[in-house]
């Protein structure tokens, strides 16, 4: 799985890499047709879908950590992971929803100090390279994009579980926010506050 890291300021605005902008629509492109395909009958209705339409929003930390089966989400609100010791720990262990798509761009760490060496994902059975993201260390802050297959195959269907394991090198709080998308077929399920 190739990929990009850039740093925070080169992610979004003046001067920023093309890639951010090429692989983020690659990916919502990619995830609107699967969600197509998942939700037969459905169109796309963007930010404010009606009646067979299914909607879009950014990935949201409360739909990363939870029980399949429940009925609302029960994650925290923030992408803030307390790693207590140096080793390899999980940032996401989740099953998306029934009527919930994911799909993945990247992550960010947005803190000045970086605390995590390199990253492993799973996506339902299918296990990902490690991604060495040590070049990024005193960036304060960077992105790491995922440039092949462009969100093909980290798409995350209903129903379908994501793993994502940090290596720690120092203990302490970091933020890493998943870059993406979060499709879904119920307008409950993103204007809730439960």
């Amino acid at each position: 799985m190739p990929y990009v890291i850039a740093p925070l300021d080169k992610v979004k605005g003046e001067g920023a890499y093309p890639e951010y902008e090429d692989v983020l629509k690659a990916v919502q492109d990619a995830a609107i047709n699967r969600a197509k395909e998942v939700w037969s009958g459905f169109t796309f209705g963007g930010l404010y879908p009606g009646d067979k339409e299914f909607g879009i929003c950014p990935l949201r930390a409360r739909e990363m950590a939870h029980d399949v089966t429940a009925t609302t989400a029960s994650g925290t609100y923030s992408f803030r992971k307390n790693l207590a010791t140096t080793a390899w720990h999980t940032i996401f262990d989740y099953t998306t929803r029934k009527d919930i798509l994911h799909a993945f761009a990247g992550f960010a760490i947005t803190d000045e100090t970086l605390r995590i060496l390199e990253l492993r994902m799973e996506v339902s059975d299918k296990k990902y390279p490690i991604i060495d993201i040590q070049e990024a260390k005193g960036w304060g802050g960077f992105a790491i994009l995922f440039k092949e297959d462009q969100g093909a195959e980290l798409i995350a269907e209903p129903e379908t579980s994501i793993y994502l394991r940090g290596y720690v090198e120092a203990a302490g709080y970091q933020n890493v926010v998943p870059l993406g998308f979060q499709l879904y077929k119920r307008k409950d399920l993103v204007i809730s506050e439960s």
